[in-house]
C-alpha cells in the first residue's frame, strides 16, 4: 500500500506535467477513482491506499488530504501550483515522488491512464459524477443535501460497482 499525501502529490504533479488544473478538490475525486479501479484490476483484497474515503457533501473526501491542502488556496475549487506539493517545479517533483512510490509498470500504466482520463474532466463534473454512483449515494442515504457526514465509503461496495461497469464495457466492445 502507498502513503496517501504522496499519492496526491503525484497526482497533483502529473496534472500539472500534463497542463492540466488541479484543485483539492479535484485533487480528492481523483484519488478515489484511483482506489475504485486499482481494485477492480488488481483484486479486492489489494488497495492502492489504507485509507478509505468519507461520503462529504461535495463527494468522496480523504480528510488527510482534505486537512494537508485547504489551506493552500483560497478555496478548494481554486487552482495548486507545484509549490503548494512543496516542489518548484511539477516535473522535478513528479519525478522524485515517483521513484520514491516505485509503481510497477502494470500499475504506472493503470495509474496515468486514470489521471489523464479523470483529470481532463472539470471537478464540476467529478463531482456530478461520484454523485450519481452508487458508493457515495449509499453512505448519504438519509442525509440532506448539505448535512455533513464522516461515514466511510464501503470498499467492498466501489470495487463491485466499478467491477460490474467494466465488465458492461467489455461486453459492449
Amino acid at each position: 500500500m502507498r502513503d496517501i499525501q504522496k499519492l496526491a502529490k503525484y497526482v497533483g504533479l502529473s496534472l500539472l506535467v500534463k497542463d492540466m488544473s488541479v484543485s483539492p478538490l479535484k485533487l480528492q475525486k481523483i484519488l478515489y477513482y484511483l482506489q475504485s479501479w486499482y481494485m477492480v484490476f488488481f483484486g479486492r483484497e489489494n488497495t492502492l491506499m489504507a485509507d478509505v474515503p468519507e461520503a462529504w457533501v461535495n463527494g468522496p473526501v480523504y480528510p488527510p488530504v482534505y486537512y494537508a491542502y485547504k489551506d493552500k488556496v483560497p478555496g478548494m475549487c481554486d487552482h495548486l501550483t507545484p509549490s503548494d506539493f512543496g516542489y518548484a517545479s511539477a516535473i522535478d517533483g513528479l519525478k522524485e515522488v515517483s521513484e520514491q512510490l516505485s509503481f510497477t509498470d502494470e500499475e504506472q500504466e493503470l495509474i496515468d491512464s486514470i489521471i489523464l482520463l479523470y483529470g481532463a474532466k472539470s471537478q464540476n463534473e467529478l463531482i456530478f459524477y461520484t454523485h450519481a454512483e452508487q458508493p457515495w449515494v449509499e453512505q448519504r442515504l438519509g442525509l440532506k443535501p448539505f448535512e455533513r457526514s464522516d461515514k466511510k465509503l464501503s470498499l467492498d461496495t466501489m470495487y463491485h460497482y466499478y467491477k460490474e461497469r467494466h465488465e458492461k464495457n467489455l461486453a459492449k466492445a
